[in-house]
């Protein structure tokens, strides 16, 4: 789950920084088979918050009682010896809160379901008069299927259904007629919660979708498309519906327009709109929402819908954001309902000693580049998720030196457990380059570089990111020929395999060059461009093998 690029650290710095940089890959593939769990509370170092496994660094003194010295900041902690068992192993999963008893099969009905049990699913829809046609009749048979889906997988599942266009149809229960919201209540998210409280007071009962599924299919049949876009309203409702009905889950958002009505208009200079929707994600990450953004767009019509910003909701809390056609719509509601999350309300943190600091981090979010931040909020994450961690050295190091890295990810497992996913790593130094160069693994290097590549695709900047990489390029070939016409020795099948990488993720950037013609060029990019910055290792290899057959 944590593992290393390099084999040791240099005393000095690299002399091609670009090409040997000190990366770590953290796979989140494994972190749902830990290998070591226990029970107790982690032992925290009161300054820099690493945790203690190493019993051997306990002493004892008559005066201070038993405490050790935190062997990254350098902090005398004081330490209950009750409380320290045994020496923990390098990789640990501390489980910090159980889960609350779940009821059996036996007890579990489908019928009434009391609206603090189960989780919430909300489709938040733009019936918009440019959503007329082909992409209305779309939108309704993805979301009949999707329905029936839980019906018959996840029946306790909750259901909400939200259309808007200038007003905002809030479809509580599929037997009763919408909360209708409109008018100047759309530019005030104080006024929206208050109206959303007052219209429940008389109905808040939330039937499951194994009760109520055909009374839901019936609803859906019946949208239409109407006028314009009022987005930003239709997600905070979305979004305080699950703070009303103490619930989590996730959310899909579908558009084909530019929000241009009511709050978080995208349409023209609407001040603040970015940090609304910033906002907006750190709502759904305090409400553990996932949020996946679906823009629709058909050949041609170019109709922007600011992915771009959009994106932030699905960058922070861990769900997808996509551009397709009415065609594909079926196939993305469907890659939707498979997708499984191995962790909820994931944070990640980097521990490193004052000689040592954080120089980057690829993969987290496509929206921005992310350096030396102490903690990384990821929302919810799938098994092929995978971040990229660039470490640098701030002073010469010495050959007798051990440096410790430590990684804490703590996460909701899927039956409820908070946990804390422990990793301990020391790396020795050596004044050797060509030892150093030996053992380097560039498909490391590689990755980084296209997650890197990936946020700057999401900004629109695709000359600069496709340069990037043939760049690199060109400097890896470089580097294996006076590698071996100097008979040193390196490890050339990591070489070769990320040239591959390389080669195939520059063909993959020319295919969507041609492809962006007919799409709406700003919006194209901040989809791909997630795809991109979250691309890992190991679906680059099934892409690879894909493609051979």
């Amino acid at each position: 789950m944590f593992n290393r690029a390099f084999n040791k650290f240099l005393t000095r710095k690299p002399s091609k920084k670009e090409l040997y940089p000190y990366l770590y890959s953290i796979a989140f593939k494994e972190l749902g088979n830990p290998k070591h769990q226990v029970k107790t509370e982690p032992i925290k170092c009161k300054y820099c918050s690493a945790i203690f496994t190493d019993t051997d660094l306990i002493k004892e003194d008559k005066k201070k009682g038993t405490y050790y010295i935190c062997e990254y900041c350098g902090t005398e902690n004081i330490i209950d010896k009750a409380k320290v068992k045994e020496k923990l192993p390098n990789d640990i999963d501390f489980i910090l809160i159980e889960a609350l008893s779940k009821k059996t099969i036996e007890e579990e009905k489908v019928t009434k379901v009391d609206i603090t049990e189960g989780e919430l699913y909300t489709s938040i829809i733009d019936i918009s008069g440019s959503m007329s046609g082909a992409k209305i009749e779309a939108v309704k048979k993805s979301l009949i299927q999707t329905i029936k889906d839980f019906k018959i997988n996840s029946p306790t599942t909750k259901y909400l259904l939200i259309a808007f266009e200038s007003s905002i149809y809030y479809y509580l229960r599929h037997d009763k007629n919408p909360f209708n919201f409109n008018g100047d209540l759309l530019f005030s998210l104080d006024g929206m919660k208050a109206e959303l409280q007052n219209s429940m007071k008389k109905e808040k009962f939330l039937g499951s979708i194994g009760e109520f599924a055909e009374g839901w299919i019936r609803i859906v049949q019946d949208l239409r498309s109407m006028d314009m876009t009022a987005l930003g309203p239709a997600l905070y409702f979305g979004i305080i519906s699950f703070e009303l009905f103490k619930s989590t889950g996730r959310i899909t958002l579908l558009t084909d327009g530019l929000a241009n009505q009511g709050i978080g208009n995208l349409s023209g200079t609407s001040p603040g709109v970015e940090k609304f929707y910033e906002k907006m994600a750190d709502l759904c990450n305090k409400f553990k929402i996932i949020v996946d953004v679906v823009g629709v767009s058909a050949p041609g019509d170019n109709n922007e819908m600011g992915l771009q910003t959009l994106g932030t909701l699905t960058d922070k809390t861990g769900g997808t954001l996509y551009l397709i056609s009415s065609e594909e719509m079926e196939t993305i509601f469907s890659e939707m309902r498979a997708t499984r999350f191995v962790g909820k309300d994931v944070k990640v943190r980097i521990i490193v000693p004052p000689s040592i600091n954080v120089a980057n981090i690829t993969g987290a979010f496509s929206s921005k580049g992310i350096s030396k931040v102490s903690e990384l909020n990821l929302g919810a994450i799938t098994e092929d998720r995978e971040l990229f961690l660039e470490l640098n050295s701030t002073k010469e190091l010495s050959e007798k030196e051990e440096i410790p890295v430590q990684l804490q990810v703590e996460y909701l497992d899927n039956d409820g457990h908070k946990r804390m996913r422990v990793i301990n790593d020391k790396i020795k130094v050596t004044k050797d380059e060509n030892e150093f160069k030996s053992e380097y693994d560039q498909r490391v290097n590689v990755m980084m570089n296209i997650q890197a590549a990936g946020t700057g695709y999401y900004a629109g900047k695709v000359d600069e990111s496709k340069k990037r990489l043939t760049q690199l390029r060109n400097v890896m070939m470089d580097e294996m020929s006076a590698l071996k016409s100097s008979n040193i020795h390196f490890a050339e099948k990591d070489f070769s395999e990320g040239l591959s990488f390389l080669d195939d993720e520059l063909e993959e950037i020319e295919a969507e060059e041609k492809e962006v013609v007919q799409a709406p060029a700003k919006s194209y990019y901040a989809a791909k461009g997630q795809q991109r910055a979250r691309l890992s290792s190991e679906t680059m290899k099934k892409r690879l093998e894909k493609k051979k057959k």
